[in-house]
C-alpha cells in the first residue's frame, strides 16, 4: 500500500484541496506534487529567482517529512513560463542539486500568471 502524505503532515499550507504533498510507494519512491514560489504566508515574489528558491525550499521540506533530501533526487521536472527565465531558473537550481539528477523542462503556462516556475521530484526514501 502506498502512504500519502497531506501538506499538515509535511508542516507546509495547503496548496491545493484537490492534491496531496507526496506519495510514497512501496518500493521506497516518493512522488512529490508541483511546487511554485510561494512561501507559507501567500507571498509569491516576482522574480523568477526568488520564486525558484522558494520552491526547492517546500520540495526540501516535503522530502524531509517523507523520510528523504534532496541528495536523493532521482528525477525532476521543471515548468517554467517563458524560455528567457531557464537561465536564470537554471542558476538557483544548480546551487540545491550538485547531485544533478536527469531533469525535463517544459515551457507552459502555470495555474496563476503569478506564478513562473514549479518544479516536481522523485526521490527515494533514504
Amino acid at each position: 500500500m502506498v502512504k500519502i502524505l497531506t501538506w499538515e503532515e509535511v508542516g507546509l499550507p495547503v496548496a491545493s484541496p484537490i492534491l496531496d504533498a507526496c506519495t510514497i510507494t512501496k518500493s521506497g519512491l516518493i512522488y512529490t506534487s508541483g511546487s511554485v514560489g510561494m512561501d507559507s504566508t501567500g507571498y509569491v515574489p516576482e522574480s523568477v529567482e526568488e520564486q525558484t528558491e522558494i520552491a526547492i525550499a517546500n520540495l526540501k521540506t516535503i522530502l524531509k517529512a517523507a523520510g528523504s533530501s534532496i541528495n536523493s533526487v532521482v528525477k525532476a521536472l521543471v515548468f517554467v513560463t517563458d524560455p528567457a527565465l531557464v537561465p536564470k531558473v537554471n542558476a538557483v537550481y544548480g546551487k540545491h542539486f550538485t547531485s544533478r539528477p536527469p531533469r525535463s523542462c517544459v515551457i507552459t503556462q502555470l495555474t496563476a500568471p503569478k506564478f513562473l516556475v514549479e518544479i516536481e521530484l522523485v526521490a527515494e526514501l533514504e
